[in-house]
């Protein structure tokens, strides 16, 4: 160290200490220091910081995110979700689903439709019922449509102007004119039809459900009478399911009621079937298990006996639960009823009128046993299938 400093200071001559061959080493070193230091001067001038540190942080943000890798693919995949929904939703909105529903209506509710409704309305006999549907306005995807007075001064509801089978069966004829539309026969079930229907009405929608019927599957549940009779007798063909009451509920199919039925073909299941089982309970038990069964044929009968009156005897010109008179075709029949016929009718229902209605406990009707029974049945038969040949 000290020699260094003698050196640099120059109080030692470093020539005469130092061989000539160090000396040609350190200069070459000190040629080669030189040239770098130059190198770098120039280097310092020419080195961009700011796009260094740019650069840098480039290279740091690639390694990070290497590294991020599934979490970024992760959130690409989130916000391409949202984007996707974005889109859905924008489908939801009230207003396209308010104009499509307009449009759609427009197309549906067309000049056709308003035609098939009013005809409807004449096939079911409620063309004097000055109605008209019209839309009425589209709000949040849907289009509402009423059927309004025609020519009325205010918008008085259908409702406080119709009675209530009135608006039945508008309401059934705008149903008929959308159905019958349609370019496939599409079946159709009804639960009572004609109920809060006047007669009139209720012969109407009759004579249009068996008129659909004849190119399609028409189901009718009823419990009226009278809508029975009248389909019975306009559509013979018709096949009836009676639908039964038991004691754990509604829905046993069973029997027909004898008010269903024929009046002969009731008669006859009578014989063949009550009767039979009433006479083996006769013949095991005796007369008292005998009795209630018997009793409830001999009503049934008498109730078969006015049947056959109205239906054969009196030609079908009046029926109970019809109000019109049919005479076409009809009246002319009565001329071949005979006295003997009004004999053979007011014998048999004389007798069995007492076991259709209550009698005094001081005269007791007495049960016909079951060969009586079968052989007064017998006689109506066989006077009924003469009549009907005449």
């Amino acid at each position: 160290m000290r020699f260094l400093q003698q050196a640099i200071d120059g109080t030692i001559d470093i020539i005469g200490l130092v061989p000539s061959t160090e000396i040609t080493a350190l200069s070459v070193i000190s040629e080669r220091y030189e040239t770098l230091a130059k190198q770098y001067d120039k280097d310092t001038l020419e080195f961009n910081r700011e796009e260094a540190r740019n650069k840098l942080l480039e290279l740091q943000t690639l390694e990070w995110t290497s590294k991020q890798k599934d979490a970024v693919l992760a959130e690409v995949e989130r916000i391409k979700d949202d984007k996707k929904l974005e889109g859905l939703i924008s489908f939801t909105s009230t207003r396209g689903i308010t104009i499509k529903a307009s449009q759609l209506s427009e197309s549906i509710i067309t000049t056709e439709y308003i035609q098939r409704f009013n005809d409807e309305l004449v096939a079911l006999g409620a063309n004097q019922i000055e109605v008209e549907l019209l839309k009425t306005s589209s709000r949040n995807g849907v289009v509402k449509h009423q059927i309004k007075l025609k020519d009325a001064v205010t918008n008085t509801p259908l409702v406080d102007v119709l009675s209530e089978g009135e608006q039945r069966i508008i309401s059934l004829a705008a149903f008929l004119a959308d159905v019958t539309g349609r370019t496939e026969s599409t079946p159709f079930i009804f639960d009572d039809p004609i109920s809060s229907l006047d007669q009139d009405f209720e012969e109407k929608t009759i004579d249009r459900l068996i008129k659909l019927s004849e190119d399609r599957q028409v189901i009718v549940f009823t419990h009226r009478l009278s809508f029975l009779g009248i389909i019975s007798d306009l559509a013979p063909s018709v096949e009836q399911i009676n639908i039964r009451q038991e004691p754990w509920g509604s829905g046993e199919v069973g029997e027909i009621p004898i008010f269903g039925k024929k009046p002969d073909t009731a008669l006859k299941h009578l014989q063949s079937s009550r009767l039979v089982t009433a006479k083996n309970l006769y013949e095991e038990h005796g007369s008292e298990v005998y009795y209630p069964l018997a009793k409830a044929i001999c009503s049934d009968f008498r109730i078969l006996l006015e049947r056959i009156v109205e239906f054969y005897f009196l030609a079908d010109v009046v029926q109970r639960h019809r109000r019109s008179v049919m005479t076409m075709g009809k009246i002319g029949k009565l001329v071949k009823i005979t006295q003997a016929d009004c004999d053979v009718i007011d014998k048999y229902m004389s007798k069995y009128s007492v076991y259709e209605h209550s009698q005094s406990p001081q005269i007791p009707a007495v049960m016909p046993e079951p060969d009586e029974l079968n052989a007064d049945i017998d006689a109506v038969l066989t006077w009924h299938d003469e009549f009907k040949k005449r």
